[in-house]
């Protein structure tokens, strides 16, 4: 069961960037501020004030408190509007939004958050009754639904879940309560973002439901109750929380589609230069480290699209310094022919014998698997024998051609390289990047190009990036890449899928 209650989860996390005036963002004149403390147990402690920046905490100040308790802080450049947690040893920490010019608050380290007055602050006495009514009501709820898990009576079940939709009723009106009688303050924008868009069902004509409607119009309301145009919300964790749920669960998985609502995500946000940086480098960085195969695709088009320069145009990630942003495009430029989807670069290189040149775009099988490797490799020597016999028993009867293509480039390497292939029988297409014609080729590369094969056949490491090995690859029937650093098992469900796929299609056309 999903839970009923809307919640602000607030967590840990720090990110360093800095603030840009946009809609609703302070000015350096307005981000003077005095927060004043009295906190009883802590008389003559070190007192830290932290700032939220996404869903994390970043130390911003430190002050120590006098005799009776009182910490006051009031530093010349100011805080930035935004959700703190004030930090006493422990260490324990209360929260509070800061975007008045005066803040007066008490509390005893003996009960930090329950113990919380507000002296001055009409905000934060909003958002402190507000939190604890959400605290109420979630444990009511909770209960609630204990027992409605616990009973195996139909009629009270349907009590006890109308009790909790009354819950989740009574919490939506106090959210919209409070919307209403605080408009323009900080405390309303964050209560306002923290509400869900209604999901319409939306109905085909026979009255059943379209559940692509229902959910494409719940994608397209996601950020209807979020200012993307106010800066300030970057400091709650409220913001990042939708974020991150919305780029990895609201859209698919599916590179193409990410690509597309990220970029009209980031246009939305195109108008503040501290939203910008959030979004670009959020989604690049997950992407760029995911391990789900095909999300590279989406690193290669934020890089492309907004860090890397084009067309003349410097890219607009300001941020980075120039090394580092050579070092992303450079990567992103190697990536970028062997996403999924891509057409593979032909691979044109002899066989052991170096007298017989294999076209890799002209073996017949309506599948290949490329497999580079080096001979002098000891994780290729373990897999490339496994993978041979899972190739004769699964693979080859699904019409599918390995195609082995082997660094030989001295004359220890191509020795050791025909040695191996020998030893493991291994009968499938053996191509490399042999010792004498790479030996000639470094001399007079026109002895081979373009009459016996091409430049990035002979440059196939750069071609593919092929940095470390083995390194797998299976293209289909066009020669498009399918599949990177599969399991034979893997290939084999991914075959059966692509072969469905494809008969659904020429089904659909007849």
């Amino acid at each position: 069961m999903r839970h009923l209650l809307p919640l602000l989860v607030f967590a840990f996390a720090s990110t360093a960037c800095s603030a840009q005036k946009g809609s609703g963002e302070a000015t350096s004149t307005t981000d003077r501020r005095r927060l004043e403390f009295v906190i009883k147990g802590g008389e003559k402690d070190s007192i830290f004030l932290a700032n939220y920046y996404g869903n994390k905490l970043y130390y911003s100040d430190t002050a120590v408190s006098d005799a009776k308790g009182r910490v006051v802080f009031d530093r010349a450049k100011g805080y930035k509007a935004g959700v703190y947690a004030v930090v006493v040893p422990g260490p324990k920490y209360f929260e509070i939004l800061v975007n008045e010019p005066s803040i007066v608050m008490e509390t005893d380290t003996a009960n930090l958050s329950e113990g919380l007055i507000v002296k001055k602050s009409h905000e934060n006495q909003v958002f402190l009754s507000y939190v604890r009514f959400i605290n109420k009501q979630r444990k009511e709820a909770e209960g609630v639904n204990k027992e409605r898990e616990a009973t195996v009576d139909t009629v009270k079940k349907s009590q006890l879940r109308e009790r909790l939709v009354a819950y989740e009723k009574s919490i939506k009106d106090y959210q919209l309560d409070l919307i209403a009688k605080n408009p323009g303050t900080y405390v309303a924008t964050i209560v306002r973002m923290s509400i869900s868009p209604d999901q319409e069902a939306i109905r085909l004509p026979d009255g059943t439901l379209d559940s692509s409607a229902t959910y494409y119009s719940y994608r397209t309301h996601f950020w209807d109750n979020t200012d993307l145009a106010d800066e300030r919300i970057l400091r709650t964790p409220v913001f990042q929380n939708k974020f991150d749920e919305y780029i990895s669960k609201v859209v698919p998985q599916i590179p193409d589609t990410i690509n597309k609502c990220a970029d009209d995500l980031i246009r939305r946000m195109d108008h503040g230069e501290e939203l910008f940086k959030f979004a670009v480098h959020t989604i690049t960085y997950k992407y760029e480290t995911s391990d789900i195969m095909g999300m590279d695709a989406v690193f290669v088009h934020m890089a492309q699209t907004y860090y890397c320069p084009n067309a003349g145009k410097p890219g607009r990630a300001t941020w980075l310094s120039s090394d580092k942003l050579d070092k992303l495009c450079e990567r992103a430029r190697k990536q970028a022919p062997i996403i999924i989807g891509a057409q593979a670069k032909n691979i044109i290189l002899p066989d052991t014998t170096e007298q017989n040149w294999i076209n890799m775009y002209k073996l017949p099988q309506e599948y290949v698997l490329v497999v580079f490797w080096d001979p002098h490799c000891g994780h290729c020597k373990k897999t490339l024998p496994d993978l041979y016999t899972q190739y004769k028993e699964k693979l080859r009867p699904l019409n599918v051609e390995v195609c082995a293509v082997s660094k030989a480039t001295d004359s220890t390497l191509f020795a050791d390289w025909k040695a191996f292939i020998r030893e493991n029988k291994m009968d499938w297409v053996n191509i490399g990047l042999t010792w004498n014609v790479y030996q000639e080729a470094k001399q007079n590369p026109n002895k081979y190009i373009p009459k016996l094969t091409t430049i990035e056949s002979l440059n196939y490491a750069d071609a593919w990036d092929v940095y470390s090995t083995p390194k797998i690859f299976l293209l289909d029937a066009e020669r498009k890449i399918v599949g990177k650093q599969l399991t034979p098992d893997q290939m084999v469900d991914l075959i059966a899928n692509l072969k469905k796929r494809k008969q659904r299609e020429l089904d659909k056309g007849k």
